[in-house]
């Protein structure tokens, strides 16, 4: 099962990034739209966008690009001390305090090192499928910097608080090296170095199997790299590891999953008599006045399952299955009735694959977290319609990944993200 270990990460140098922490750090690589980068390249020239999404240039060929250059900033970061090796090997407790629907929350994990794991094993359970684009591009980059630019998120089963009350009492008992202040909340990073709770963590570990929340692409290119390396002549095993955060599934309120909403460019159904005929068979439909006012009945409808909201452009339509065994008939995958039964899979086998024949093809589907974001797709022409979701449970995400099945694009949104710049775990070879 998961075999764990500290390393020595890279940090940034308190002394060198000039506005502090906040100035250098950046959310996850996969969620930075071009107007945020370039706002993050303004704020420091020290900036960890410029490895994990930099800018390409007129002229860039397979000598120069934004993965040489992101090779380029890493080297010159760490030899001008920028980016400090620590001395000893650490597991790195990250702490997450945030507010969702008008309640503060907090989230308590560890940055480490876990053994990269063949599928078969089972150590490492995904739960989405990946693209060919974003592994590629994430290829590129692994291969230049040789190293890990950004924790894999991932969720274990805690269910002694082991684990998690070492991480507590490091907290308690210790100030943070990092803690910072950001429009999304707190993180603070501390340093876990003494070997009684390093062997703790090591032990409490030992057994487990972590589910992948985020960072599914990044996990198969690093497994990919690793088999690459391999064969390559005096190769050292530092790849044999990559760096993850590991957050507890069990303890209560330790996690929030947000939905994330569908905006579709070309639907072969038009209009909302048309949507309303071909699903009137399956699903209650009733009119709501604001998007708002949609958004209240879907929330209340959120551990029954099934339920959807849809916008046109026109009106607002909230859709409620009348039968669960009538919309699993038009599942015609071959999966098991946990996956059957996720709404994502509602959605996209049933309704997109049967009902309104919408093509879930790369470039057709846009996926967005804010609800107001995709109704403004719709409103400003580039989209044809927009389908509202509940979030994805994490008894059901649990089920469906210990089967081996993989959930349609885009099921979960694990809030709040990871940052990126906080520790970054460079191979020794």
């Amino acid at each position: 099962m998961a075999t764990v270990r500290p390393f020595k990460g890279l940090l940034y140098s308190h002394d060198k990034t000039g506005g502090g922490y906040s100035t250098v750090v950046a959310p996850p690589y996969d969620v930075i739209p071009e107007g945020m980068r370039d706002e993050l390249y303004e704020k420091s020239a020290f900036n960890v966008i410029r490895l994990i999404l930099g800018r390409s240039r007129t002229g860039d060929d397979e000598k120069n690009n934004k993965y040489t250059r992101a090779k380029a900033f890493l080297d010159e970061w760490q030899k001008k001390k920028v980016l400090v090796r620590d001395a000893a090997e650490t597991f790195y407790v990250y702490l997450q305090e945030y507010k969702y629907r008008g309640k503060m929350l907090r989230r308590i994990g560890f940055i480490g090192l876990i053994k990269i794991e063949d599928p078969q094993e089972g150590v490492v359970l995904p739960h989405e499928h990946t693209l060919a684009k974003p592994k590629e591009d994430r290829m590129n980059l692994i291969k230049q910097v040789r190293g890990n630019l950004s924790p894999i998120f991932t969720i274990f089963d805690d269910a002694d608080g082991k684990v998690t009350g070492i991480l507590e009492r490091a907290v308690k008992d210790s100030d943070p090296v990092i803690d910072i202040e950001l429009e999304d909340g707190r993180h603070a990073i501390w340093r876990i170095t003494d070997k009684g709770s390093i062997g703790g963590i090591v032990s409490g570990m030992e057994g487990k199997r972590v589910f992948i929340a985020d960072g599914h692409h990044r996990y198969e290119v690093a497994r990919t790299y690793r088999e690459a390396l391999k064969n390559e002549e005096g190769y050292d095993g530092s790849a044999d590891y990559v760096m993850m955060y590991f957050a507890d599934m069990a303890a209560r309120d330790n996690l929030t999953v947000m939905p994330t909403h569908r905006a579709i460019k070309n639907m072969p159904v038009s209009g909302d008599d048309q949507i309303k005929e071909r699903l009137a068979g399956y699903f209650d439909i009733t009119e709501c006045g604001t998007l708002a006012e949609l958004l209240e009945r879907l929330e209340a409808e959120e551990t029954s399952g099934h339920a959807f909201g849809y916008f046109g452009g026109d009106k607002y339509l909230f859709l409620k299955a009348r039968s669960k065994e009538a919309l699993l008939g038009l599942i015609a995958e071959e999966r098991s009735e946990d996956w059957k039964l996720l709404d994502v899979s509602v959605l996209h086998a049933a309704v997109f694959g049967k009902l309104l024949c919408v093509k879930a093809e790369e470039g057709n589907i846009t996926y967005v977290k804010e609800p107001e974001e995709a109704q403004a797709l719709v409103k400003d022409g580039s989209h044809a319609a927009a389908f509202f979701l509940n979030s994805t449970r994490m008894d059901q995400l649990r089920r469906v990944a210990e089967k081996g099945e993989m959930m349609p694009q885009k099921s979960t949104y694990f809030y709040p993200k990871l940052l990126s710049g906080l520790v970054i775990n460079r191979f020794s070879g």
